[in-house]
């Protein structure tokens, strides 16, 4: 199969160490039946697929806990969401990032557009280690335990809970209907702060993406991705 190769990147591009960045006016396109690898995950696209600028791709090695459930040691954000993609997804893994999950139990998690984890049963190479699916939209992806996965009913959907403003560049207000327990992660699945009240200070934060999960008292949680300016 074709590799995508830096030949295909336009404008400016920086990659380095676990991190794939486009900037502002950067693009990469992906010609179809063709592949591009970001460290483990690949995209191959049915039909020429364009990922626009600026758009950070990042690979954590810190697990998402929803509730009383984990992810594997590796983590897949990406800061601006991948959509109207038609093709196949491959995650790569490690024997040491499974956190003692069975390979046949794996299923491959991504997360939508909504804030809303999905898992689906990829197909399982357990001798390259890889799991593979065919996805249309996803904005972090990971794997998970078959019978302990990330998928939980929105919180959105169930009662009004909501940030503003988003992009922000100051205070960042939490409006629910009950308390929250805030979560703040850096992109690359560092915990920046924990707290109960219903704003967050951004003025000290470098810009970037974070993502903010909310959760109350009975563990039902939201996922948010922030914009600091």
């Amino acid at each position: 199969m074709l590799k995508i190769i830096i030949s295909f990147f336009f404008f400016s591009l920086l990659s380095y160490g676990q991190t794939f960045s486009l900037g502002p006016e950067s693009s990469l396109f992906i010609e179809p039946n063709s592949s591009v690898s970001f460290d483990g995950l690949e995209l191959a696209p049915n039909s020429a697929h364009l990922i626009a600028g600026p758009n950070i791709i990042d690979r954590s090695s810190v697990p998402l806990v929803v509730g009383d459930n984990a992810s594997i040691s590796r983590v897949y954000e990406i800061s601006n969401t991948i959509g109207s993609y038609q093709g196949v997804v491959t995650f790569l893994y490690k024997d040491s990032e499974l956190n003692d999950i069975q390979e046949s139990n794996l299923v491959l998690e991504f997360l939508g557009a909504d804030g809303v984890w999905t898992n689906v049963v990829p197909i399982i190479d357990d001798i390259n280690n890889t799991l593979t699916y065919n996805l249309t939209e996803f904005s972090a992806i990971t794997a998970s335990d078959v019978s302990a996965t990330l998928t939980v009913i929105p919180l959105q959907q169930i009662q009004n809970v909501g940030v503003y403003p988003n992009p922000t560049s100051g205070l960042l207000h939490i409006v629910s209907s009950e308390p929250q327990h805030a979560t703040l992660f850096s992109i690359t699945g560092q915990k920046i702060l924990e707290t109960n009240a219903a704003e967050l200070n951004f003025e000290n934060l470098p810009s970037g993406v974070y993502l903010l999960n909310l959760q109350n008292s009975k563990k039902q949680i939201s996922t948010f991705k922030i914009l600091r300016e």
